[in-house]
């Protein structure tokens, strides 16, 4: 048997302010969930019988990551290679820092460590697990491609995938991996680090292969069916903008019917609350009777949570912190309450007329701002200046 199991982005160390803080040499909660999931994807490995594992990139979410990442993946590695699974790592847009036309990327400590069972690939190559093809496109933009414009880039990379899908035989399932992003597809908004040198792939640039799946873009989504065309997501939900994502894990198996199928990944939810409080509101009830709707739609139980509160009016009280915080953790059973935000909408209360009466405006302009502020009706007014200025005529000529 010949399983392949495909695993979009994993972007260890990843919104770590979504986490619940480590103490001393604790790991921060969202890196302990991060390297739970890697667990969670070896024992899906080891039971679908996988012989290779095919990373689509973005290893660390840091160009420069913490040791503690780098030698936590590592040692995953370690035992992927003790259960006879190889792994062969796409390098994403994370994973590579330029220096002229020289490449540099953390990945490279992996190869130090002389692990013969990973692999990891800076340019496009093609490699063989039973009667599969699988030609594995890192990371490319218009820079590193050393052209004037995207269509030029496009062109050369159409080319290359040209040649290495002629290169597979016809009998075999041609299968397209790679780290860059679809033309049309939807991002969650922080995937691209220069986009002006972005390269979208127009699906045609596809021809050759039955299958591709995409990391980089961090929403699941499917482009084409047939050929069948994906964006496979990133692994976890890392943005609560990414609340109603499903993330999955692909297999690959040539023997099977479908060929394929998609296996759900047990992410952490997120959990989104806005609660906007008029003035005659108890603050604190509506934001626990909005929890217990939310928690009625979407269970809070073992999520991160995050709640917005907005308060309109000056009038408008803040919620009992504690009493909230309480119902969070101890009644709905959350993970962590990453973020708890008040903040506050005020009327407009139009200032006052100022009273810039002094000895230095004009005598007869004083006059009409003091008509003006003191009687409402407009006749009352010219009756009092014309008064006014006929004392001052009488007052000169004396």
């Amino acid at each position: 048997m010949s399983i392949t199991l495909i695993v979009g982005d994993i972007h260890l160390g990843k919104s770590l302010s979504m986490g619940r803080p480590g103490i001393g040499s604790a790991l921060n909660g969202r890196v302990i969930d991060q390297f739970q999931l890697l667990d969670w994807i070896l024992e899906q490995a080891i039971q679908h019988h996988v012989t290779c594992l095919i990373l689509t990139g973005d290893i660390c979410e840091d160009i420069k990551p913490d040791y503690v990442l780098m030698s936590g993946f590592i040692q995953w590695l370690k035992r992927c290679e003790t259960h006879s699974i190889d792994v062969h790592i796409i390098a994403g847009n994370h994973d590579i820092k330029r220096s002229g036309s020289h490449y540099i990327s953390p990945l490279d400590v992996i190869q130090s460590a002389e692990l013969p069972n990973t692999i990891i690939y800076k340019q496009i190559e093609t490699i063989y697990n039973g009667t599969v093809g699988f030609t594995l496109l890192p990371f490319r933009d218009r820079m590193s491609l050393n052209s004037n414009s995207a269509f030029d880039a496009l062109c050369r990379i159409k080319n290359i995938l040209e040649y290495e899908s002629s290169d597979i035989p016809n009998s075999y399932d041609k299968v397209l991996i790679g780290h860059m992003a679809l033309e049309g597809s939807i991002c969650v908004g922080d995937e691209f680090d220069d986009e002006a040198n972005e390269l979208m792939c127009p699906l045609n640039m596809f021809e050759g292969y039955s299958y591709v799946w995409m990391g980089h873009v961090h929403r699941p989504q499917i482009r084409s069916k047939a050929p069948h065309i994906a964006h496979i997501g990133s692994l976890d939900l890392s943005d609560f903008g990414e609340t109603d994502h499903v993330k999955t894990l692909i297999l690959f198996d040539s023997q099977s019917i479908g060929k394929f199928k998609e296996i759900k990944v047990p992410s952490r939810p997120l959990r989104l609350l806005r609660v906007t409080v008029s003035s005659q509101t108890d603050t604190t009830e509506m934001i626990l009777e909005a929890l217990s709707k939310l928690d009625k739609a979407n269970s809070i139980k073992n999520s991160i949570i995050k709640i917005e509160v907005q308060l309109q009016g000056i009038d408008s009280v803040n919620s009992d912190r504690q009493q909230v915080q309480d119902a969070v953790y101890n009644k709905y059973g959350a993970h962590f309450l990453c973020s708890f935000t008040e903040s506050r909408t005020a009327a407009v209360i139009p200032q006052e007329k100022r009273r810039d009466l002094d000895n230095t405006i004009n005598p007869r302009t004083a006059v009409k701002m003091w008509a003006a502020e003191k009687f409402e009706e407009v006749e009352d007014q010219n009756v009092f200046i014309q008064m006014a200025f006929d004392t001052m005529t009488d007052s000169s000529e004396a």
